[in-house]
């Protein structure tokens, strides 16, 4: 059953129909407002906030037929760019300005939710304090800026918003008086040096790096002047940028079904069930695709790390491995179709430590006779890579050295905690040239 209801959104009403239990996220992005985010399902991130009556809320957290009665405002009421083309408009809200101004924009995910939270705070409160800002905006998660900037932003516009002049950005950045028509020998020091208690020296330190200061720093065009991000105003406005923000018609919707053991063999898989339900397009399994092996390690050239991956593979070997894809008109229809899947697994010995795999007689991950050896590795000690970087005559240092430590470290992995979700969008273009529009750092990784 559907349900009919009338929104008001950014002060017009529209006319939508919804699920029962449709979020009001969902149907905020299916009528085109690109602004809310999708960070979390559970509201931590804040990227999806939206503006209720003039409270921030949770747009994903929110059931559509919840907002009905309501005003709901998202940043593209704000304001836009003043010039476009033969139409004139009122331009960019004084927040805007100053996120543009101020540098507060990086990635510009969490943009458009800070300012609306920005916004709901100085309608209560004309002259917050520092403390006040942070606050008002600390539900919206933002691992670019560390906040100093966007509080500024805030502070800034609070303070035009009031009449009150604001110093301009656009001075040239000084510098410091000591550095200009001085030797550089005079302006930094050639060695520093750390001393211990007893003022025995620890460290002594070259500085290599060679700093050139202009004595004319006002005919500098770009060095040392503040600039505006290439794609702030784009970014203020909360307009399509980033992968999820793409649609196009008719486009499917994929999903995945990961493994829910540690390593085991799929010993059989069917699909009729998942392919049964209305709206599913697909249902690949590794009988269907091809086996190309790839790396997912590293940046660098020729071979970024060994070669032990399938997009799909007739074996798992950690939780939350992929075991099949769907396609689907929906995602709901395709996360329903996962769930009909039937796999059969073999289960294998795990292994969850380091240490253990590289044991005599441990259960061997890579088996596949496809794998390719990468700096050392040895599939059947589980050894993914052996590296040694020796710099400078290793064993005079050790003869030298005073005292010598040995110890083993465990590195652990760095995940950037970027809020953007990991995305793709895929389509043939008119050459026939498939186009893959993905959120990732390395393109030529995708492409490979």
């Amino acid at each position: 059953m559907m349900l009919n209801l009338e929104l008001n959104i950014n002060k017009e009403t529209y006319q939508v129909s919804a699920y029962p239990g449709e979020r009001l996220f969902t149907i905020l992005r299916r009528l085109g407002f690109s602004s809310v985010k999708f960070g979390d399902e559970h509201g931590k991130s804040g990227s999806d906030t939206v503006l209720m009556d003039g409270k921030p809320v949770n747009s994903y957290l929110l059931l559509a037929a919840q907002a009905e009665g309501h005003e709901i405002e998202t940043i593209e009421m704000m304001g836009e760019h003043p010039h476009q083309g033969w139409k004139e408009t009122r331009g960019l809200h004084i927040l805007q300005q100053e996120f543009v101004k101020t540098g507060a924009i990086q990635c510009g995910y969490c943009t458009p939710a800070q300012i609306l939270a920005a916004k709901e705070l100085l309608s209560r409160e004309p002259d917050p304090t520092e403390e006040q800002v942070r606050d008002a905006i600390s539900g919206v998660l933002c691992r670019c800026t560390g906040y100093k900037k966007p509080v500024e932003a805030v502070l800034r516009a609070a303070a035009r918003l009031r009449g009150v002049e604001v110093p301009p950005i656009e001075d040239p950045i000084e510098v410091p008086p000591e550095w200009i028509n001085s030797p550089f020998d005079d302006s930094i020091p050639q060695e520093k040096t750390v001393q211990s208690i007893d003022g025995t020296t620890l460290t002594a330190e070259k500085v290599i790096t060679t700093l050139k200061v202009s004595t004319k720093p006002e005919d500098w065009q770009q060095v040392g002047k503040p600039k505006v991000k290439v794609d702030a105003v784009k970014l203020v406005q909360g307009k399509p940028a980033f992968v999820a923000d793409f649609e196009h018609r008719d486009m499917l919707y994929a999903k995945v079904l990961f493994s829910p053991h540690a390593h085991a063999l799929i010993k059989s898989i069917r699909t009729e069930k998942a392919l049964e339900i209305p709206g599913v397009a697909a249902v690949l399994t590794h009988k269907d695709l091809p086996r190309v092996i790839y790396s997912t390690a590293g940046q660098s050239d020729p071979i970024p790390g060994p070669l032990d991956c399938f997009s799909l593979d007739n074996k798992v070997r950690f939780v939350g491995d992929r075991v099949a894809f769907v396609a689907a008109e929906s995602e709901e229809i395709a996360e329903r179709a996962t769930k009909e899947i039937e796999v059969e697994y073999e289960l294998l010995d795990p292994i969850f430590d380091s240490r253990d795999s590289m044991k005599p007689g441990a259960p061997v991950i890579h088996d596949e006779k496809e794998y390719v050896n990468f700096a050392d590795s040895d599939p059947e000690r589980n050894l993914a890579a052996e590296i040694r970087i020796d710099i400078g005559d290793l064993e005079q240092g050790f003869k030298d050295a005073d005292h010598i430590f040995e110890a083993e470290y465990e590195v652990p992995k760095v995940q950037p905690a970027h809020i953007e979700p990991h995305a793709v969008v895929t389509y043939w273009d008119e050459d026939d040239r498939l186009v893959i529009r993905t959120s990732t750092q390395v393109p030529f990784h995708v492409r490979g």
